[in-house]
């Protein structure tokens, strides 16, 4: 049974964890268009996704996520795959399904910024602009040394 890496939209890049954390794997992207419908991904983000994955060492396979993972499993010997953690409740839907005969292993990247207090009133930030008005006392205050 073979490794595999799932590049979603919220770890497309070639220093992302997952790429340590499974270095002989294979990373796979699933262009999925029935996903970038329902996410309402307009021309402009498949562009970009698309030239991103351009420069990363990935296959890229067409077609709906779940079955093409499904297909991999049977022809390929899939068991194990490492992917990055995201918030999208979307992927985590795709990625609870696929646990269903698949080993999911999700690995958290670094954070953008540290805030110190990460929750609005509700409990969370729910919107971006709340959340980037918290962010922004700190995002560029990172001067790339560990």
């Amino acid at each position: 049974m073979s490794r595999f890496i799932w590049l979603h939209e919220d770890c497309l890049r070639a220093t992302h964890p997952v790429f340590a954390h499974a270095p002989q794997a294979r990373a796979v992207f699933i262009w999925d268009d029935a996903y970038m419908d329902a996410m309402h991904y307009g021309l402009k983000r498949r562009v970009f996704i698309y030239e991103t994955l351009c420069d990363l060492p990935v296959e890229i396979y067409a077609g709906d996520t779940i079955d093409t993972w499904r297909a991999l499993q049977n022809m390929a010997g899939a068991s194990d795959i490492i992917t990055g953690k995201t918030p999208n409740p979307a992927l985590k839907a795709i990625m609870q399904t696929l646990r269903e005969g698949l080993q999911i292993t999700t690995i958290a990247d670094a954070p953008f910024v540290h805030l110190d207090a990460a929750k609005d009133d509700a409990g969370q930030l729910r919107r971006f602009f709340k959340y980037w008005n918290k962010a922004k006392k700190n995002a560029f205050l990172y001067d790339g040394r560990p």
